[in-house]
Parts: structure tokens; C-alpha cells; sequence
């Protein structure tokens, strides 16, 4: 027998809550009683969820409510648990690194430093003391730490050409590799003209093929921040065509950020030029100890020679480096005249001197010249670390 409805009323639906189930029975509402033999249905809130009693981690007092901030999971955890605590993968690459670089270190020093270096009598007597065990651990160590520099000045100039506007044309990046290639080489010229093979005499067996070996090692290491260098000279000479010369034309969007990234990476490439080069002084000061322990004169060897050879490699940097430095201090100087210009003498504010000492002071304008290029004297540690490496322990002496 079908029920009428009064009008305007929808039917309802068997399935719907408070309906009549389909096997003819009553579906008890909120509140109600359910009928024996039936399980209780959950209280329902908006859209058919929970209500925010029933949440886990929800307080009665608060029903009806939103849960506290207090109560959320943080962001990072709730959008991505594996970054809320580092995995196995973060924590085995500082690892993998370090026994790397200590891989490294031993097989130069099995190599470069011991391999058939003791054939002859003399070489034998040689390698048998200290101080030559010091050397050849020095030399491993020097072409781990050649490696961990290359490795750090290549993926900050891969950084450097990340985005595809900053990336050099291909015939750019042959131009920066070949004119590397070309200091590296005057470089290793130089140093054969002036120290000939023989020049110093070292009964060592294969020192013909040590010595080279271990400063082309270096020079490589040293490219990447040569072409770095380079590079960031190249920007500055670009930003410098950007600037305005118009008196009522504003300096280009992100000219002061590309400024200051430009110079913190000429630090950085500056900084690894100067590892490399202490580190060669060291070992030539150390391989200077070695001989004296062995009996040599210091005639033969004399202190003066470490410290040259330290200054040449200075200066050879210094000549990649310094170029950068002024052109830096000159670009950083038009773009403050284009950002903050010089009015007339009658229309200077309070506010337009704080604006210009704010600029000055952020470049470093404000400060003598030696003073911005204290960077560049960074060059120069080597020399301190030539006279240090002199007093390194001898013990034939």
C-alpha cells in the first residue's frame, strides 16, 4: 500500500539516512534507539565525515571546532614524512666523500710517492727516512685535496651556467677551455725553463715523471677556477653594458643581486686557487727538509727557492684574479651613480644620503682600495705558508 506524500515533500530514497531500508525495517535517527540486533551507525557531521569529536587527537572540550594549531603535524612532515629526519642516503654521502678523499690520499702516495721510487742504493737510503715519509704523505694529500677543489670550483661554475640565459654559447665555453688550457701550459713552461730536470739533484728513481705529474695535477685542479674567474668577468662586462648612461634611466632589474653574487663567487674561486697553491709550497717544503735530512747542502736546496717558487704561482694567479677585482669596484660604482643619482645642491634630502650610505656600504665603495682587494691578498698566504713549511722538522740537519 503506497503512502501519500503532501505536497512539495520529495520521496524518500531506501537508501538514504532515516529512510526505510530495504527489508522493511526502520533506520533509527540521531538520538534514537537502534533496534536490537543492529550496529549503531556513527554520529555524521558535514558531508558525511566524522564530527571533530571522533578525530583522532581532538579535545571534547573543543567539539564543533577547529582543531588547534597545536594539533597539526608540521608542514614538512605532513607533505613529505622522508624529509622530517635525514635517511640513510644523507647520511652516507659526507661518509662516501671522506673515505673517498682518503682513497684518494693513500693511492698518491702509493703511486706519485713510493711506486719503484727505491731501485738504486742511494733512493733506498733516501726513502727510508722520516722525513721523506713525510713527503710522500703530503703528496697524497695534496692530490685528495686537488680533487675535492676541482670537484668544488666545477659545480660552482656548473652552478654559475644553471639557467639557460647565463650558459655561454658553445664557442664561448671552447674560448674559456682553450684559454685555460693556454695558461696552464705558459705555466708549465715557465717552470721547466727556469728548474730544468737535474737542477736539483734527488736520489729518487722516476723523478722525471714525478714532479710534472704532480703539478699538472694541480694545474688542473686549478682550470675550473680559472674559467670561473673568467667567467665572472664576462657577466660584469655584460652588466656593464646594461647599465643606463641616460640621467632619467633606472639601473636594470636584479643588477645589485647579480653584483653581489658575482663577487662571492670570485671569492670562492680565489679561495680554491689558494689552497692549491699552499698546498704545492707545503710540499715542495717538505721534499726541501727530506733532502737536508738526506746530507744534501742547502746550497743545493736553499729556503729562497720555496718561497719563489710559491710567488710565481701567486702572481700567476693574481693575474687572473686582479682584473676582476677592478672591473668589479668600476661596475659597482656606475651602478650606484644609476641607482642613486647625484642631484642638485638644493634638492638634498635626509633621505637621499641614507639611501646612497646604504648602497656605498653593502659594494664596499665606502672603503680604500687595499681594503676591497683584502680578498687578493689571499693570493699571497701561500708565501707565509713557504716560510712556514721551512721549519717543518729536520732531523739530518
Amino acid at each position: 500500500m503506497s503512502q501519500t506524500l503532501p505536497p512539495g515533500q520529495p520521496p524518500e530514497r531506501e537508501d538514504a539516512p532515516g529512510g526505510t531500508p530495504p527489508d522493511g525495517g526502520t533506520a533509527p535517527s540521531h538520538g534514537a534507539v537502534p533496534l536490537e540486533g543492529a550496529v549503531p551507525l556513527p554520529p555524521q557531521g558535514v558531508a558525511g565525515q566524522p564530527e571533530v569529536a571522533d578525530r583522532p587527537g581532538t579535545d571534547m572540550r573543543t567539539k564543533g571546532t577547529a582543531p588547534a594549531a597545536a594539533d597539526l603535524p608540521p608542514p614538512v612532515a605532513r607533505a613529505a614524512p622522508h624529509l622530517s629526519r635525514p635517511g640513510v642516503r644523507l647520511v652516507a654521502v659526507p661518509l662516501a666523500v671522506t673515505l673517498g678523499l682518503l682513497t684518494v690520499a693513500a693511492l698518491g702516495t702509493g703511486f706519485v710517492g713510493r711506486f719503484g721510487a727505491a731501485e738504486s742504493p742511494e733512493a733506498r737510503a733516501f726513502t727510508s727516512l722520516l722525513e721523506f715519509d713525510l713527503w710522500s704523505a703530503l703528496v697524497g694529500a695534496s692530490i685528495a685535496l686537488y680533487v675535492a677543489v676541482a670537484y668544488a670550483m666545477s659545480y660552482a661554475v656548473h652552478r654559475r651556467w644553471r639557467q639557460p640565459v647565463d650558459r655561454p654559447a658553445p664557442r664561448a665555453v671552447a674560448v674559456l677551455v682553450a684559454g685555460a688550457a693556454v695558461l696552464l701550459g705558459a705555466v708549465f713552461g715557465i717552470l721547466r725553463f727556469f728548474t730544468p730536470p737535474g737542477s736539483v739533484p734527488v736520489p729518487l728513481d722516476g723523478l722525471a715523471w714525478r714532479i710534472p705529474l704532480l703539478l699538472v695535477l694541480g694545474m688542473l685542479a686549478a682550470a675550473p677556477g680559472a674559467v670561473g674567474l673568467w667567467d665572472v668577468q664576462v657577466r660584469l662586462l655584460r652588466l656593464s653594458r646594461r647599465l643606463p648612461t641616460e640621467p632619467d634611466v633606472l639601473a636594470p632589474v636584479g643588477a645589485l643581486r647579480e653584483l653581489h653574487l658575482g663577487w662571492r663567487d670570485a671569492v670562492r674561486f680565489l679561495t680554491g686557487g689558494s689552497l692549491i697553491i699552499s698546498t704545492a709550497v707545503v710540499d715542495a717544503g717538505a721534499l726541501r727538509n727530506a733532502l737536508l735530512a738526506y746530507g744534501m747542502p742547502e746550497k743545493s736546496f736553499p729556503a729562497s727557492s720555496v718561497l719563489l717558487y710559491g710567488a710565481f704561482f701567486s702572481v700567476m694567479f693574481a693575474l687572473v684574479f686582479l682584473p676582476v677585482v677592478v672591473l668589479w669596484r668600476s661596475v659597482a660604482g656606475r651602478l650606484v651613480e644609476s641607482t642613486v643619482r647625484i642631484p642638485e645642491a638644493d634638492e638634498l634630502t635626509e633621505d637621499w644620503i641614507e639611501r646612497r650610505a646604504r648602497l656605498v656600504a653593502f659594494l664596499r665603495l665606502d672603503v680604500s682600495l687595499p681594503k676591497v682587494l683584502a680578498p687578493a691578498f689571499g693570493i699571497l698566504a701561500p708565501l707565509a705558508t713557504g716560510a712556514v713549511s721551512l721549519f717543518l722538522p729536520g732531523g739530518g740537519r
